[in-house]
């Protein structure tokens, strides 16, 4: 169901689900597609998650930007399985992955906009002069979709786990006759 919220998510184009980056207009946009993944990471773990991103990203890949969607899915795959990683803490978890997915996506950026828009990055040198803005367009975004998830998460954590303590589990030794 996340998987199908961040793909609808990823199709509808226009604020509130796609608003430019104001320092890299009609390059990079905010989305909101990384909420419903991280919601995911959090009730389900990380393989959920990791389909949860496939399935979200595929929307890109199906429109033809084959470049985007890659670029989209290591993103989003940085940032939650660094999230994953770290064991304890919110903001320990939160700086790990703004740091992978910043890292991670530098290093994308600088090899792939080469190769998948050629037109407008002949070369790595080109792609240079983007990074900086890229930096902060990638910090931006993994809390974009952190912290609302997170929100989420702990209203709707604190339900499922007073839920859980209201059921008393099965005692199946009085069951048997």
């Amino acid at each position: 169901m996340l998987g199908a919220l961040a793909a609808a998510s990823e199709a509808i184009k226009g604020p509130p689900f796609d608003i430019p980056f104001p320092l890299l207009p009609g390059i990079v946009s905010w989305d909101l597609t990384g909420v419903p993944m991280m919601m995911s990471l959090l009730v389900a773990g990380p393989l959920a998650a990791v389909y949860t991103c496939v399935i979200g990203c595929s929307i890109i890949f199906l429109r033809g930007n084959v470049g985007g969607g890659l670029l989209k899915l290591i993103a989003e795959l940085a940032t939650i399985l660094a999230f994953a990683a770290i064991r304890r803490g919110f903001i320990p978890k939160t700086i790990a992955a703004v740091t992978s997915r910043v890292l991670v996506m530098t290093a994308a950026n600088y090899y792939l906009l080469p190769i998948f828009w050629s037109k407008y990055y002949p070369s790595e040198a080109t792609v240079v002069v983007i990074l900086l803005p890229l930096v902060a367009f990638n910090i931006s975004q993994a809390l974009l979709n952190i912290i609302p998830a997170q929100l989420i998460y702990s209203r709707l954590g604190g339900w499922w786990r007073l839920r859980g303590q209201e059921t008393k589990p099965l005692d199946y030794a009085s069951l048997k006759t």
